[in-house]
């Protein structure tokens, strides 16, 4: 990994995780994986009883949520936290899950998580969404209908483009795996093909 990709111990050296996420495997591989980048305090949870219980003793720095948490889904989890107009509705939220489907990545959007990390999270990756929340996070806004980080990233708010997060190719699993030149063709190309010079 790049020096310019690597978490900064010194810059974040007093910022806490909370890995809420419902395999125990999973939990102790992403803390050794976030201990080895520098930061100094994780907190694991197994369900949404126990991650709001320590919300409220001890918010952390970054919340990183399974969808699929047990006793209510990730998203439900997220939606309440929101609501919450105190330092709990403003703790940025990863959220991990297993599938980039766009009807959960637009409904997560809209329940303000900050980022989506595809599950299991590559180190690349992970860096990335902890670099977006703690060093460049995106306005909070609080309106009639959502409240959450600001839906566009920044050169989309220059823009004035109203996108959904967006995953990074090599988040989605067998990506790499694709062919180039495998897109839609054109009309063009189709009449190119049946009528070749």
């Amino acid at each position: 990994m790049s020096q310019d990709r690597r978490i900064d111990p010194k810059t974040f050296r007093s910022a806490t995780i909370l890995v809420a996420e419902s395999n125990r495997a999973t939990r102790q591989a992403l803390r050794n994986v976030l201990l080895g980048m520098g930061f100094p305090s994780i907190m694991l949870t197994g369900n949404s009883g126990e991650t709001m219980r320590q919300l409220m003793l001890d918010p952390p720095s970054v919340l990183l949520l399974d969808h699929k948490l047990p006793g209510g889904d990730g998203l439900m989890l997220v939606r309440r936290l929101r609501r919450d107009s105190g330092e709990l509705g403003r703790i940025p939220i990863i959220l991990m899950i297993e599938a980039p489907e766009a009807a959960l990545v637009i409904a997560a959007r809209d329940a303000g998580v900050n980022e989506i990390v595809i599950k299991p999270p590559a180190v690349e990756a992970l860096v990335r969404r902890l670099m977006s929340v703690l060093k460049e996070p995106r306005p909070f806004v609080r309106v009639k209908g959502f409240i959450g980080p600001d839906r566009r990233r920044l050169i989309e708010r220059r823009r004035g483009d109203r996108r959904f997060i967006e995953l990074e190719p090599e988040d989605i699993p067998g990506n790499g795996d694709r062919r180039k030149g495998g897109g839609r063709r054109t009309g063009k190309d189709r009449r190119s093909k049946a009528n070749p010079a």
